[in-house]
């Protein structure tokens, strides 16, 4: 049935009954931090799934409404680098199995794509064997692949389809400005083009982070994902969907949003393998993002742990309510049945097996 409330446990009741029949995923999830890429997590021994750093306590989440009506804002960007960073390692005190199960059970998930980001050489090998280590136990979890630094264009057909063999990957994850990969140079495009070329043979989705990086060094790679830049790659290399994350607008204004979005609205246009996701944008611009954007090319992600996988979603349907005419179809199709055509799960029931 459908709803206006601001009521944030009849919006997810809302969800979850038609979860019942639409199995949700979050198609965007951070199982590591991307700014440190730390992966020396040690199991716990009186919570099974949960991996910590340091003697932080795990506090299951909960619905916490604020001030406004909605949840509370996501962490702001601090202008002090040493601040921001430290605030992304805090939010990775705790990673693991029971983390994500705890979020997706809180709002009625079936699933989620998790999603590593490698910036130096040798470490996107090293969280595939983490991860599959970490997280191959629970089945709600699909495994991703970071791009991995330091291969070279013509060896990365072989790493990725080595990864979809041992590590069972069901995404890459391109992240242009922590990758260092400027779409301006030839050597970017390389890299980027073979990338596209081995998705595509493969059949896996790509995710790539579309926006600003703010107080990353070095300056001028805060821009490299930019859709200015970005419109430059010719994303048709690929037959498998390319995921334009964030919608083009992360860590943009509200004035440069409405101009990510115009490039963007033409590389839709030009590439049908393209995708759109929504993810960790402030209401203002996923209001925007689902006024401009077909629900047809969106899909629902939440960059948790970075922002709450339940907030991403209570953002994502109170904005779908206010914008859509039909916010039970424009539901269904953006987070159960774009996914699960871009992991070649659809069926005419339109379920998803994970």
């Amino acid at each position: 049935m459908q709803t206006k409330s601001d009521d944030l446990q009849v919006l997810c009741e809302w969800a979850r009954d038609l979860g019942k029949t639409y199995a949700f995923l979050d198609f965007h999830v951070h199982p590591y931090d991307v700014l440190s890429e730390d992966t020396r997590y040690k199991p716990d021994p009186l919570i099974d799934g949960l991996f910590s750093r340091g003697l932080f306590k795990y506090h299951p989440p909960a619905l916490e409404t604020g001030s406004d009506g909605l949840p509370d804002k996501s962490q702001s960007v601090s202008d002090n680098q040493r601040a921001f960073i430290l605030s992304s390692r805090f939010t990775y005190n705790h990673t693991g199995p029971k983390v994500f199960a705890d979020q997706i059970e809180l709002v009625g998930l079936a699933g989620v794509m998790l999603l590593p980001v490698a910036r130096t050489s040798g470490k996107a090998e090293e969280m595939l064997e983490v991860s599959r280590l970490m997280f191959l136990r629970d089945g709600r979890l699909l495994p991703g692949c970071a791009f991995p630094v330091g291969v070279q264009p013509d060896q990365l057909a072989g790493f990725f389809k080595g990864a979809r063999d041992v590590n069972g990957i069901r995404a890459i994850k391109l992240h242009p400005n922590l990758a260092g990969i400027n779409p301006l140079t030839q050597v970017g495009q390389d890299l980027i083009h073979a990338s596209l070329a081995a998705a595509g043979d493969l059949n896996l989705p790509m995710i790539v982070h579309a926006g600003r990086t703010p107080c990353i060094e070095p300056v001028d790679s805060r821009e490299f994902g930019t859709m200015t830049r970005l419109a430059l790659v010719d994303w048709g290399i690929s037959a498998a969907p390319v995921i334009l994350a964030h919608a083009g607008c992360y860590s943009l204004t509200l004035a440069e949003s409405n101009e990510a979005l115009l490039i963007l609205d033409s590389l839709l246009e030009k590439h049908s393998n393209l995708m759109v996701d929504v993810s960790n944008l402030e209401p203002p611009i996923i209001r925007l993002v689902l006024e401009k954007i077909s629900p047809d090319r969106l899909i629902f992600g939440s960059d948790a742990l970075y922002i709450p996988i339940w907030k991403a979603w209570i953002r994502f349907l109170k904005a779908l309510q206010m914008v859509s005419a039909h916010p039970d179809d424009d539901l269904i199709r953006i987070a159960s049945l774009n996914p699960a055509q871009c992991l070649s799960l659809t069926d005419k029931s339109a379920r998803i097996s994970l």
